[in-house]
């Protein structure tokens, strides 16, 4: 992994070129011309997120429609380019090279599929089996190791954001890229918590702005593993004076050796995990990549509902190269260029950003860019769910 600054300033140059190109292309058409809507799959503050078919194409995608009464064309253009600059990553959402606005929104297309989004499929105090639990970490994980060659920082791992095609977890896709920004940015603090906030953010007492750093996305990354293993959230925020947080600091920092009640369930391996993940010292806090370490390790105590060990899964999901060369991305930009973004013109010239793979769009994208927790109704969805904002349920 190239750590340079100079591999840093060509990502940010690629990225400020991406949008140049978009913004010069972004072209007001009418949705209904092009796309046939096959239904909604969700809506927020944000806007809305359509799943349709290109008319020419026949292609299924998913739409999402910002409104632009609450998004700028700053923050449109830089969530499309980044989406875009990292969709050649196989665990990252495909792009299609589509951005266009209409008089209320700002549009570009990404891949669907029927899975929908993590959120979905993580049973209410169970968790997922862990064998499952464990294809969705690696894929995860390669994702951000991938971002983090590229020097960005997502800022908003939680489950919605995370794609499935299947409820195996054999092939997931990370979303969302509304609040990514370059590691070092000054960015302004976020008023209020949910629980995959890491501590640094959460205390108020702190300056109004602060760098982004990927510690942050370590931190979420180890907080969503825990969800995905039981099914609960391990604290509401990382607050002191949230019970379950300040248990978990005690034990932390070795201040006791009593295991937190809640975190009981975990073998001793998978304790160590977490303990580098989740490091209350944010310039402590391992790599996303330390989770490889653990992969063919137990996690859980008990083997009910399929939470057993994953005997030999390295060896069946092998590593991938997945960093982007120079010439890589210059293709990128090169090919961009020499298309317009108009979704007539992408289907005449069969570009390379109409890809046949297809992903899913999470079914209620959070509003990332606004920062919004409110989940947007699932009207299929009536079964219980844990991972909401409050209140918060942990089994102990």
């Amino acid at each position: 992994m190239n750590s340079s600054p100079n591999s840093s300033r060509n990502s940010i140059d690629i990225l400020e070129e991406l949008q140049l190109i978009a913004a010069q292309n972004l072209e007001k058409l009418d949705v209904s011309k092009y796309f046939e809507v096959v239904r909604e799959l969700g809506k927020g503050t944000y806007g809305k997120v359509d799943l349709v078919v290109h008319k020419i194409r026949g292609t299924k995608m998913a739409l999402k429609f910002l409104k632009k009464k609450t998004t700028k064309l700053k923050s449109f253009l830089r969530e499309y380019s980044i989406s875009l600059y990292l969709s050649p990553c196989p665990f990252i959402i495909n792009m299609y090279g589509i951005a266009i606005e209409t008089h209320e929104y700002y549009v570009f297309a990404e891949e669907y599929a029927l899975a929908g989004d993590l959120f979905d499929i993580i049973p209410p105090q169970v968790g997922l089996p862990e064998t499952v639990a464990k294809r969705c970490v690696h894929q995860v994980a390669m994702a951000l190791d991938y971002l983090q060659c590229k020097k960005l920082v997502h800022r908003d791992i939680k489950p919605e954001n995370i794609l499935i095609f299947d409820v195996e977890c054999r092939k997931v896709k990370l979303s969302d890229f509304g609040m990514t920004r370059c590691a070092g940015s000054p960015v302004r603090r976020v008023s209020g918590t949910i629980p995959y906030t890491a501590p640094e953010l959460c205390d108020n007492s702190r300056q109004d702005s602060f760098c982004v750093d990927h510690s942050t996305d370590v931190w979420a990354f180890g907080v969503l593993l825990f969800c995905m293993l039981t099914g609960n959230f391990p604290w509401e925020k990382a607050m002191p004076n949230d019970t379950f947080y300040e248990e978990f600091v005690r034990w932390q920092r070795r201040r006791t050796a009593t295991v937190p009640s809640q975190w009981r369930r975990f073998t001793a391996d998978c304790l160590q995990m977490f303990r580098k993940l989740l490091c209350i010292e944010q310039e402590r806090r391992c790599s996303v990549k330390e989770v490889f370490s653990y992969i063919n390790q137990c996690w859980m105590l008990d083997t009910e509902n399929g939470n057993s060990s994953s005997e030999g899964f390295m060896s069946s999901t092998p590593r991938l190269d997945i960093s982007s060369s120079s010439s890589e991305e210059k293709v990128l930009v090169d090919r961009l260029k020499q298309q317009s973004l108009s979704p007539a013109c992408v289907a005449s010239k069969g570009s390379i950003m109409m890809d046949t793979h297809y992903s899913s769009t999470s079914s209620n994208s959070s509003p990332s860019s606004t920062g919004d927790y409110d989940r947007a109704n699932r009207e299929n969805n009536e079964r219980g769910r844990i991972l909401v904002a409050t209140p918060i349920e942990i089994c102990v």
